[in-house]
């Protein structure tokens, strides 16, 4: 009833008559979906990274040893139109190399920066884990080197989805440069205040999303605001990912989309002053029928970008506790106000994390898993293949 209310709310802020829904076309955007390709098998958590001189590289993870802090690392490269990848791996002293579920930029200068996820607790609210830089599209990464931030609310014990103890927090998904120079990131995990249990692991708490900026190329980064912290759905807001606005009458506003269960809908928040405020976040839904009927977008590990028209794209994926698996993609052709055309990218068990970058205008290029199971119950004996899947995406004019 409440979530319900929210949209209806939301709806009518946005509608200026109550005949707005049958207005609506009935697709905001044309798309041509390529064939899906084999990118690595065996690897169920990618993260997509795309420079600015086509190449594409795949971080990732196979999976976590038994009762492993860390899980195992996975790199592909390529630099031929994503035709054919290369494993890559790390030098001598550079350890496991870069991890998927961190984040990577390119900087206005051409570096490129790459964070690793797991900040550890080292003391005293000081949480620090590494990054690395290259300046010649990967052929050489230097690193790695410790960036660090303290949060002097966090939770300093606590436990992970697989019941392990931990001790960290999470520098996730999206790091943004600021006009200045300055770069903004998003993170996720639990402070003191967040005691509300997880419905299916209660010793796990809800989870909040925060900001952190750095004024000295990441390596040291400030406590800005917490994203959102409301303990909803299953996990709380969660797996952040964000996105600026660099056109159109809202240019310069963040949007940021969470992940909040297994089971629930992505939420959405905004800020228009640099992360500094966020309005209240609202979980998203979609209009599938001209006569105004709506559905949630359901899924976990949201991307989120911006293309070079201005329309907005997301990728996520179902967990098997849905019941409905596959990846999907959704638009946005009004700067975030609202989201259209849910867009299923495949239909097997996935483990539901998704990356996605516009590789040319109006060509996307999404990187998420596919299995050879549809039965849920096999989930933890799947083997899971990282594919890749080229998009094309074409803005249909507005009915009026």
């Amino acid at each position: 009833m409440e979530r319900a209310q929210a949209v209806k709310r939301r709806t009518l802020l946005l509608a200026p008559a109550a005949a707005l829904a049958a207005d609506l076309p009935p697709k905001a955007v044309a798309l041509e979906l390529g064939p899906e390709q084999t990118i690595a098998r065996g690897v169920p958590w990618p993260y997509l990274v795309q420079l600015r001189d086509g190449t594409s590289i795949v971080l990732a993870h196979v999976g976590w040893p038994p009762g492993g802090k860390h899980p195992i690392h996975y790199t592909a490269i390529s630099r031929d139109g994503r035709r054919t990848w290369q494993e890559w791996k790390p030098g001598p002293g550079q350890g496991a190399g870069p991890i998927t579920e961190g984040t990577a930029v390119e900087l206005r200068n051409g570096t490129l920066l790459v964070f690793n996820v797991h900040a550890e607790h080292k003391g005293n609210k000081l949480f620090e884990t590494d990054f690395w830089s290259s300046r010649d599209s990967y052929r050489r990464l230097d690193g790695p080197r410790p960036f660090r931030f303290t949060v002097p609310e966090a939770e300093t014990q606590g436990k992970d989805d697989r019941g392990e103890t931990i001790s960290r927090l999470y520098f996730r998904r999206s790091v943004i440069e600021l006009p200045n120079g300055d770069l903004l990131a998003c993170a996720y995990g639990r402070f003191e205040a967040d005691k509300a249990p997880v419905e299916y692991l209660g010793a796990m708490t809800k989870m909040r999303s925060f900001a952190l900026r750095s004024s000295d190329g990441g390596a040291n980064w400030k406590l800005v605001a917490t994203i959102a912290a409301d303990p909803v759905e299953q996990e709380g807001p969660a797996e952040p990912a964000m996105v600026q606005l660099t056109r159109g009458p809202l240019q310069g506003r963040i949007l940021c989309v969470f992940r909040t269960g297994r089971e629930n809908p992505i939420y959405q928040c905004e800020s228009d002053d640099e992360g500094r405020t966020w309005t209240r976040p609202y979980p998203l839904s979609w209009q599938y029928s001209r006569y105004g009927r709506r559905r949630d977008l359901v899924g976990t590990d949201p991307d989120i970008i911006e293309m070079s028209d201005g329309t907005l794209a997301m990728s996520y994926g179902h967990k098997p506790d849905y019941e409905d698996h596959g990846n999907f993609l959704a638009f946005s052709v009004d700067q975030g106000r609202t989201w259209t055309q849910e867009t299923r990218l495949s239909s097997s068990v996935t483990m539901a994390y998704t990356g996605l970058r516009e590789v040319a205008p109006g060509e996307l290029y999404v990187v998420y898993t596919t299995s050879e199971i549809t039965d849920s119950s096999a989930y933890r004996d799947a083997v899971f293949t990282t594919v890749g899947r080229s998009i094309r995406v074409k803005r249909l004019p507005v009915r009026r």
